[in-house]
């Protein structure tokens, strides 16, 4: 079984890629000197610079690409793409644990518990479909399918991790993390090998941010929340005057899945809609808090993995 090592007060900590150790780590408190946790992210004077920049690369990546949108840009669909990209960085042919098949995508998707067999099954088609991932016979075993991203899902995940890796950028842009924002593509072998462990640790991050995975499992509902935010200006207070039509054409959604993602945001407090001869939208304090906590949360558990790749690139140099 693979394995990455970090650093814990100077001492040497092992973790079980399949996670049975990372379930116990805190993004609250640092495991090793270095980390950074969600308390000093959200205490940050510059903070806001890291949500903008969350919300550019968000806007950047998936604004005006339905397509993108309509494969990734719901909950389920994505931690599979993710799965797979993790699962690929372990692959040893020499070694059956390892095959990236169905049965283990679904096996490490049961830790999220978003998705049905029959549905990871679905997912997994279309990316098959749309030329993201190839099957192939495994050596020595030609009942086996094994799962192999292909150049194209690999760049994606380069551009999701430049995406998810832009708020630590301005926050921390000493060291930094240049690996990741340069597209390393051995880096981001090493990275989303780490990530492997972190599944059990992913899916406490979307236990407790609840009010914005309603959104993230929602057809294009997170991509709404961050436009709105977008639109509110860097303080996230405005009043915009927006269109349902002309959201959902940037998303690939109908008005309709924008007006009801608006009026459950209205019902839960994270929205105030002004209706009149126009629309106008603000975002509560209660949607910053949210939106905020989920930012941080994130933003300390890829500073954690960028952490053991980078420790796990020096053991091994």
């Amino acid at each position: 079984m693979f394995q990455v090592a970090s650093r814990r007060a100077g001492t040497l900590t092992v973790y079980d890629l399949m996670g049975t150790a990372m379930s116990e780590i805190s993004l609250d408190e640092p495991a090793f000197p270095g980390q950074r946790t969600v308390p000093e992210i959200l205490s940050h004077p510059r903070f806001p610079f890291a949500r903008a920049a969350m919300v550019e690369a968000m806007l950047a990546l998936y604004e005006h690409d339905p397509f993108l949108n309509r494969l990734l840009l719901e909950v389920g669909r994505n931690v599979v793409f993710v799965v797979i990209m993790c699962l690929d960085a372990g692959y040893d042919e020499a070694d059956r644990a390892t095959w990236p098949t169905l049965a283990a995508v679904t096996q490490a998707m049961a830790a999220f518990g978003i998705a049905s067999p029959r549905r990871i099954a679905d997912l997994v088609a279309r990316l098959i479909e749309t030329g993201y991932i190839e099957q192939a016979a495994a050596a020595g075993d030609g009942r086996v399918r094994i799962l192999r991203p292909t150049d194209k899902m690999i760049a994606l995940d380069q551009d999701w991790l430049v995406a998810h890796y832009a708020p630590l950028q301005a926050l921390f842009p000493d060291p930094g993390y240049a690996p990741i924002m340069e597209r390393d593509r051995d880096f981001q072998r090493r990275q989303r090998l780490a990530a492997v462990g972190q599944f059990p640790l992913a899916a406490k991050v979307m236990a407790r941010n609840e009010t914005m995975m309603h959104f993230m499992s929602r057809e294009a509902g997170i991509m709404v929340v961050i436009k709105l935010l977008h639109l509110a200006g860097p303080n996230g207070d405005t009043t915009r005057r927006i269109a349902y039509s002309d959201i959902g054409t940037r998303f690939g959604v109908s008005r309709t899945q924008v007006r009801k993602l608006l009026q459950e945001a209205e019902a839960k407090g994270l929205v105030r809609l002004e209706r009149g001869r126009t629309l106008s939208a603000q975002p509560t304090p209660a949607l910053l808090h949210h939106f905020d906590r989920l930012v941080a949360d994130t933003m300390a558990a890829h500073d954690f993995t960028f952490k053991l790749a980078a420790d796990g690139a020096m053991q091994s140099g």
